[in-house]
């Protein structure tokens, strides 16, 4: 075992070179065992019994008919998860960076684990009924109460906020920031090289939206559906925009802005290094809100 580990090394090493993992911390395995703890946790709340909401029978915001998914929960994590882990890939492999690798696969798993938790937790805690929960019931007037599938009704009182929503967009929209960075699309002030058909801000701006619209479309289709209401549907959408926003800024700069390093490289910026000494290079890590510059540039 010992033997293997050290050829995969010395294999790593020789394609990202001798000072590849230079920047690899310990606290890097804390953060990946956190962010495995809140999916663990997450699928351990999914099949705890929801919250028991009172409903009329006759309510017709409840009473849709049962369709099928247009997309389904397992297919729709596997494109949230896996499509972005391949451009991650793919990426760092191509630009000889390991940095980049681990950091794009760390946010990513930590953006969508976290996503999946808060997720499950207001899915159980506000037990909101979904558009066609009565079809799922079953109810029966002679008995009083629902005489459906028990794991039919589990499902049914598990509509806010929409999972399909914030899963598609805790990955994709982490994948558009992570493609931002890369295109600088996003930094409206920066002037593109002339006479330059890679340089066309439309273009790299129309790429980096891309993953945002098939969160969309994922989005649009739990209400074509009649899985959610629509604001189990947005409220889903800006959880899933929030984790992937706040776990992309902990290990890459701000997309918006440019850094002194990412001046220095005008095709891509580089990812953050999180964890070690403070250096005089630091500032080149550092990521500001968008329009705001270094505080404290030398005179």
């Amino acid at each position: 075992m010992a033997s293997f580990l050290w050829s995969v090394r010395r294999k790593a090493l020789d394609i990202f070179g001798a000072d590849a993992f230079s920047w690899l911390d310990r606290s890097y395995a804390v953060d990946w065992a956190v962010a495995c703890t809140a999916w663990i946790i997450a699928w351990f709340i999914k099949d705890i019994p929801p919250f028991q909401r009172e409903f009329d029978p006759h309510d017709p915001v409840i009473s849709h008919q049962h369709h099928k998914n247009t997309i389904g929960g397992n297919m729709n994590l596997m494109v949230a998860v896996l499509l972005p882990c391949a451009v991650v890939i793919v990426v760092g492999t191509s630009r000889l960076s390991a940095m980049e690798i681990h950091h794009g696969l760390l946010g990513l798993w930590s953006s969508s684990g976290f996503n999946e938790l808060i997720t499950e937790c207001l899915k159980n805690r506000v037990g909101m009924l979904r558009p066609d929960f009565l079809t799922r019931c079953k109810w029966s007037d002679e008995l009083q109460a629902c005489t459906g599938k028990a794991q039919d009704m589990h499902e049914g009182r598990r509509s806010f906020p929409s999972g399909h929503s914030s899963t598609a967009f805790a990955g994709m929209a982490f994948l558009s920031l992570f493609l931002a960075g890369l295109t600088h699309s996003w930094c409206f002030s920066q002037v593109s090289p002339a006479r330059s058909l890679s340089s066309t801000r439309l273009g790299r701006l129309f790429i980096t939206l891309l993953p945002i619209a098939y969160a969309t479309w994922v989005a649009v289709s739990r209400l074509e559906d009649y899985r959610h209401h629509k604001e189990d549907v947005i409220v889903g959408s800006l959880l899933g925009i929030s984790t992937a926003t706040t776990c992309y800024l902990i290990y890459w700069p701000n997309p918006f802005t440019l850094t002194q390093q990412t001046r220095a490289n005008r095709h891509a910026s580089r990812a953050r290094i999180v964890y070690g000494q403070e250096t005089g290079t630091r500032q080149d890590y550092d990521y500001e809100l968008a329009g705001v510059g270094h505080a404290g540039e030398p005179v």
